[in-house]
């Protein structure tokens, strides 16, 4: 695990109406990446990531956020101000050798 990028916790808030049927809530731990891809497969897991990324893009824009030069952790934040996500930046001291 490369622990120079940020390491995320996330509980993912809504889901595909197929999954969402089971009820179930859905916490991860990873990097932005994994995270993105993960919440991408449970909220639309029939659309690409780009038409996933689309859809939420849209709905930000829509609310007046500005998606301008977006990254991955920008794009997290904003799935969290739409409250499909939670996520917390996990510190980066409970993984070193010294923590």
């Amino acid at each position: 695990m490369n622990y120079n990028l940020p390491i995320y916790i996330v509980r993912i808030l809504k889901k595909d109406e197929n999954i969402n049927r089971y009820d179930i809530p859905v916490v991860a731990i990873g990097n932005a990446r994994e995270i993105l891809i993960l919440c991408q497969k449970i909220l639309a897991p029939k659309l690409s990531l780009s038409e996933f990324f689309q859809i939420y893009k849209k709905q930000a824009e829509d609310r007046g956020i500005s998606t301008k030069n977006l990254e991955i952790n920008t794009f997290l934040k904003i799935l969290a101000f739409l409250n499909v996500i939670e996520i917390y930046e996990i510190p980066k001291e409970i993984f070193s050798n010294d923590g």
